[in-house]
């Protein structure tokens, strides 16, 4: 009787124990807040956001059924196979589980995307121009920053593990 309740409760503690260490996350974040600018996603996972201006979209496997949805395009161009440029006013997009190419340009600039991959971010900002505010942006978990004025590269990559 005890060997019983004893492999029943290892039965039990071997599953917990795996899912416990599985549980670190694998992707970074990345998100833009009334952002003003540009900015380039080659990432894996899920993106979605809006802006009122262009967004470019490269899908590398066009023929998968993990397609980009787009809504609110004024106008559309198919560039090729691959890539397609959507433009308008409050476009919405959301691109999930797969890798895509994603290059956003305008203004209020709304993106939330739990990815790897790596892209780079622009800011718009220009004080001769009395644009002082072209939004914010927080990358991995770190707290929200006014979005660059140059280009800026970076990595989405899941925050470091304890140690």
């Amino acid at each position: 009787m005890r060997k019983t309740v004893l492999l029943l409760l290892l039965a039990l503690l071997v599953p917990a124990a795996a899912q416990s260490q599985s549980s670190t996350p694998q992707n970074g974040t990345l998100s833009i807040r009334e952002g003003r600018g540009i900015v380039q996603l080659d990432a894996r996972g899920s993106m979605t956001g809006r802006v009122n201006g262009k967004i470019s979209i490269t899908d590398p496997k066009p023929y998968d059924n993990k397609r980009p949805v787009v809504y609110g395009a004024t106008k559309t161009t198919y560039r090729n196979v691959k890539t397609t440029v959507y433009q308008g006013k409050n476009l919405r997009f959301r691109l999930i589980g797969a890798r895509f190419q994603l290059r956003i340009q305008g203004r209020a600039i709304f993106l939330s995307a739990i990815a790897r991959g790596n892209g780079v971010v622009d800011g718009a900002g220009d004080p001769t121009a009395n644009v002082f505010y072209d939004g914010t942006w927080s990358l991995n978990d770190s707290p929200p920053l006014s979005l660059p004025d140059t280009a800026t590269p970076f990595e989405l990559a899941p925050p470091p593990g304890p140690q």
